[in-house]
């Protein structure tokens, strides 16, 4: 099945957003000096890394 240019939009922008998030939290990981605060935002960019490699998903 193939997707409409405005789900092909769509999609992009979310990948957009998804890989800033990750790019963000990888780089406040770096800058906590908190274990717990470090592990809850490496945690977080894996969650939005999954987000990432799903959308990624519909356009293979």
């Amino acid at each position: 099945m193939a997707i409409t240019e405005k789900e092909l939009t769509a999609i992009e922008d979310e990948l957009a957003s998804e890989q800033t998030l990750i790019t963000k939290l990888k780089a406040y990981s770096q800058m906590c000096t908190d274990q717990t605060l470090k592990t809850k935002c490496n945690e977080m960019a894996q969650k939005h890394q999954g987000h990432f490699d799903k959308l990624m998903s519909f356009l293979n």
